[in-house]
């Protein structure tokens, strides 16, 4: 059974009205500086374009992926400015095949994304790919909580997803890691969760947690050169 996201969109902790935007803009570039200086982005896992709407607002060029056909024609119609793609985030050779199409991003960001990724790490060894020298990855998460223990679909399901229900950023963390990616920031999303709407929703903390490709070492210095300052 699959969930219909479009029904969320209105929901507090799901919704982005005015105040929403005010405080998603605050904490975004408090963690990673002007989004005008990172006018390419990708959304992963755009759903309905609810996210991909507010990032473009904001002034950027959004492209978006998600899986589900219907979410991707929803999102096309409420942002006719981005471009949206249907792909399986998790397809092997994904983020090599979508950087072919694009030319590489300044932001990879995702919103609700990863607790539904089957293998995390090997999801995140892909969406490497798609990044840029420059580029960072951006994970926005919430600290779910599971309501049951197996009646439900998503009881079920989660059963089989790492991220699914964790309490902490600490495991999305390491599975970037793992990954090759390194962290350069986790930590409370404070201005979202001080949001009545967020309050409002039993269990409702968001996180985010943000990565980029590890610098490249340093050249090794030429040792012809080198020899021109010894001693004779």
């Amino acid at each position: 059974m699959s969930v219909n996201l479009s029904s969320f969109d209105d929901r507090p902790g799901f919704r982005i009205d005015e105040a929403a935007q005010v405080a998603y803009r605050a904490d975004l570039e408090f963690v990673l500086g002007p989004l005008s200086d990172m006018p390419c982005v990708l959304e992963l896992g755009s759903g309905t374009g609810l996210f991909s709407s507010f990032l473009s607002r904001c002034g950027l060029s959004v492209t978006g992926v998600d899986r589900d056909h219907d979410r991707v024609a929803i999102a096309q119609q409420r942002v006719p400015a981005a471009q949206f793609v249907t792909s399986d985030l998790e397809t092997p050779g994904f983020g090599g095949s979508l950087s072919q199409r694009t030319g590489g991003f300044d932001l990879v960001i995702s919103r609700y994304t990863i607790h539904e990724l089957r293998d995390p790490i090997a999801a995140f060894t892909a969406w490497g790919l798609l990044m840029r020298d420059t580029c960072r990855l951006a994970l926005i998460e919430n600290c779910w909580v599971r309501q049951d223990w197996g009646w439900s679909d998503w009881a079920k399901r989660s059963n089989d997803l790492p991220l699914a229900c964790t309490q902490t950023w600490a495991t999305a963390a390491y599975c970037l890691r793992k990954a090759g990616l390194e962290v350069t920031h986790a930590g409370w999303m404070t201005a979202v969760n001080a949001l009545e709407d967020t309050r409002l929703v039993a269990g409702h903390r968001l996180y985010i947690v943000v990565a980029r490709r590890p610098a490249k070492p340093a050249a090794a210095p030429d040792q012809a050169r080198m020899s021109a300052f010894r001693d004779p």
